[in-house]
């Protein structure tokens, strides 16, 4: 009995073995595509960059505010203090001369309440004067400080002539002329303790 043999079939068995091939082709196709249409990567310009991509980074250059806050020393707070209620009790002193000399001007006081208003001023005055001549005053201070103390003399001195012209003198120009240099003594003092606070403030400038 001869062999029996099928006849071949020239269909490959198999036809499933070449999908894989066209299907790594298709993709090997597809990422050269995809990557060659993406945009070409940017640099940043000063030469260094990380792992998640391109950064701009945008620098501002500030400068740096002048204003500095600066905290005074207790003992110096105290002291400007001091010096506000000095340019007060100084004030008061030049209006109250102004006002006991209108009076007597106007005749709205005697001649004895007058010169009794007058020898209170001196007399203010000069306590005032001594009380403020044994302030401690810092090193800084102490040029304009001078300055304060020299014309609380000079309004010691104007307080004296203001009830000397009234009692003494025969007119009123002198202890009216006493009454401007009191109220320029006051002023000197007044501008002077701005001076002496700005110095203790800023003891640099």
């Amino acid at each position: 009995m001869g062999a029996i043999f099928a006849p071949v079939s020239r269909e490959d068995p198999k036809p499933g073995r070449w999908m894989l091939p066209l299907v790594v082709a298709g993709l090997i196709a597809f990422t050269f595509v995809f990557v060659n249409a993406l945009p070409e990567a940017e640099v940043p310009i000063n030469g260094t960059g990380s792992g998640t991509g391109a950064t701009t980074t945008t620098t501002t250059t500030e400068t740096p505010s002048s204003s500095t806050s600066t905290t005074l020393n207790p003992s110096v707070q105290e002291f400007i203090q001091t010096t506000r209620s000095i340019d007060r009790n100084v004030s008061d002193l030049a209006t109250l001369a102004q006002q006991i000399n209108d009076d007597w001007d106007t005749r709205d006081k005697e001649f004895a309440e007058t010169r009794d208003a007058l020898e209170e001023l001196e007399t203010q005055t000069t306590t005032f004067a001594d009380s403020v001549a044994a302030i401690d005053v810092p090193n800084p201070a102490a040029d304009d400080w001078a300055t304060v103390t020299d014309s609380l003399a000079a309004l010691q001195s104007a307080a004296a002539d203001m009830l000397d012209g009234l009692v003494n003198a025969a007119g009123s120009a002198p202890r009216l002329n006493a009454l401007e240099d009191y109220k320029a003594a006051a002023d000197t003092i007044t501008n002077a303790l701005a001076d002496v606070r700005d110095a203790v403030r800023d003891p640099a400038a």
